[in-house]
């Protein structure tokens, strides 16, 4: 073979190697997308044993209670096959009324099968159950309370330690009763099995009894004049239905008698014109001496304000702020408290030990006749108003848990920086009856917010009815404006006030509906000379409604990580240089 053939076949090949190369570099290129992660495996919480149970019990400890099924099943539980044992081991024999339950509680898996998400349920309001114990009474019960529950393995078990109250301290005995069930992911799913136990009860007597009277001059005193008769004031006990009522003698002398040794509430009531703040009074086996005392009414005497030190927070800072408390009346205000966030609101301040003295469960402050008085304080900002773009305290200040009405208001709030939000919607209209709702393209949107700019941004509904907007930062009050085509209107509010949300990349999705017909369209306010508008990504194009891929076409090869720009050129180079080599080797084979 000479020298030209060599060169010929070289360039065939060179330019065959080309060709492929092109071929692979421009269809292969998307398999160098990353995979898909794969979905998170369960972690068993469980074992053959427990990995962190308590020790066996002592010697003297109450034998373990296996349950066994009750000779009634609870009308709530369906009746299906026991698919798990559960064991109570109680830390001693009895009780006294004045003392928690505490107890562990175990659960094994019996059947032949893995139990997936088990959690409990039990029945707090039978008469004498124990109440148990936690931040709320889920918590108590430690992972069997919550989802996802606990998995256990043919065989394996779980044990928790719990905490108990008595419910009815007149009963010789407390009960638990319930069952277990596999979460379903909508509440209690099927039932695996049943538990009924119960614990003796020994009642110890405690004795109560004080002077009750009503505070004229403010001093805090029972002085001549002052002492209330003939005046009834009951006892309530704190973890259950008991009471026990008393009416003070012509010199204000009450005596409840002997009551089970227990915690109680008293007062929180208007009695005679006179305000008994809420208390909490612990009876015990010997005698208890309370001075009762009744404060006149407020009056608008108390004013009160409440301001944050900073203008802006962030996550997990604690927030800083100064409490003022005035008294225009003519006597001092004695136990004046603060009860901040009634309704509950995730991202408000309720108060706490960083309130000090006026927090809720404190002995209160003295605020003197024409007294100015102010009071540093203090709470975790919660991980909701990070959410939430905004921090609020909304307290009123008096006398606890009695005449709220006519507590002194304060309230402020400031924004909490770093959160972004995508607000997302789907316009849809239902085209007859019996018939699947569709989705309304070329409804003009607008977000406005009531900001420094009001207009966050716009979108139009794509095919499919939706829209998104990105990067919205919560915490002001936000607004959609909706401008159907022609021929259509929204059924609904419009513009619609909405909460903007940060949800961890799970957009709070709105579902807007419209019908044939004509209605004035809102007037969209004006964006505020020299604020930029910041762009949001286009609303998506395809995929199932409310879907929100938003990426499609080139967007999916750039997100592979290869460089399909670059492979282009090197193969068209190559492709160049293979036919060069061919024909030059052609014309070496021709004669001269």
């Amino acid at each position: 073979m000479n020298k030209t053939s060599v060169a010929r076949i070289a360039a065939i090949h060179l330019a065959t190697l080309a060709i492929v190369s092109a071929l692979t570099g421009v269809f292969a290129a998307p398999a160098l997308a990353d995979p898909e992660p794969p979905a998170p495996t369960s972690s068993a919480q469980a074992s053959p044993e427990p990995p962190s149970g308590p020790t066996a019990p002592e010697p003297s400890s109450t034998p373990p209670q296996t349950s066994k099924p009750a000779e009634q099943d609870p009308p709530a539980a369906p009746a299906v096959q026991k698919k798990v044992e559960t064991t109570f081991v109680f830390d001693k024999p009895s009780y006294r009324t004045d003392e928690d339950v505490r107890f562990v509680f175990r659960v094994k898996n019996i059947s032949a099968g893995r139990l997936a998400g088990l959690k409990i349920n039990y029945f707090p309001h039978e008469p004498g159950s124990l109440k148990i114990m936690g931040t709320s009474e889920a918590d108590g019960w430690g992972p069997f309370g919550h989802s996802p529950g606990v998995t256990l393995e043919p065989g394996a078990a779980y044990e928790v330690k719990v905490t108990g109250q008595l419910t009815d301290i007149e009963n010789d005995t407390a009960i638990l009763r319930g069952f277990l069930s596999l979460d379903s992911g909508r509440g209690a799913g099927p039932s695996v099995g049943y538990f009924d136990t119960s614990v003796r009860v020994t009642r110890v007597a405690g004795h109560a009894a004080g002077l009750l009277f009503g505070d004229k001059n403010g001093n805090g005193a029972p002085d001549e004049g002052e002492r209330l008769a003939d005046t009834a004031i009951t006892l309530q006990y704190a973890n259950g239905p008991a009471k026990y009522t008393a009416t003070s003698d012509a010199d204000g002398r009450v005596d409840f008698g002997d009551v089970p040794a227990a915690k109680y509430h008293l007062g929180g009531e208007m009695i005679k014109g006179w305000l008994f703040p809420w208390e909490v009074v612990q009876i015990r086996p010997d005698k208890k001496d309370l001075l009762l005392r009744g404060a006149p009414p407020l009056n608008g005497a108390l004013k009160a304000s409440v301001a944050f030190n900073r203008h802006d927070y962030t996550k997990g800072e604690l927030a800083r702020l100064t409490v003022t408390l005035s008294n225009s009346g003519p006597i001092p205000l004695i136990g004046v408290v603060a009860e901040c966030n009634r309704i509950g609101d995730p991202f408000s301040l309720g108060g706490g030990a960083g309130w000090g003295p006026i927090g809720y469960h404190a002995n209160g402050v003295t605020i003197a006749p024409g007294q100015t008085r102010t009071f540093a304080v203090s709470s975790p900002v919660p991980d909701a108003a990070f959410d939430r773009g905004i921090l609020k305290v909304d307290c009123d200040f008096g006398y606890r848990g009695v005449d709220i009405e006519n507590h002194a208001q304060a309230s402020d709030k400031a924004p909490v920086s770093g959160a972004k939000a995508t607000v997302a919607g789907h316009l849809y209209h239902v085209p007859g009856e019996d018939k699947p709702y569709q989705g309304l393209a070329g409804v003009r949107v607008v977000l406005v917010s009531d900001g420094a700019c009001p207009v966050v941004g716009e979108q139009t509904t794509d095919a499919n009815g939706d829209f998104e907007f990105h990067d919205v930062v919560p915490g002001p009050k936000h607004w959609l404006y909706l401008l159907p085509p022609p021929g259509w209107r929204t059924t609904g509010d419009n513009p619609e006030s909405i909460i903007v949300r940060a949800s961890a990349g799970k957009p709070d999705r709105r579902w807007i509906q419209a019908e044939p017909g004509e209605a004035p369209p809102p007037a969209v306010p004006t964006q505020v000379p020299n604020c930029g508008v910041t762009p949001t990504p286009p609303a998506p194009t395809s995929g199932a409604p409310g879907s929100g891929s938003g990426q499609s076409g080139n967007a999916a090869l750039a997100s592979t990580g290869a460089d399909v720009l670059g492979l282009g050129a090197f193969t068209l180079v190559a492709l160049a240089l293979g036919v060069a080599l061919i024909l030059a080797s052609r014309r070496r084979r021709q004669p001269d």
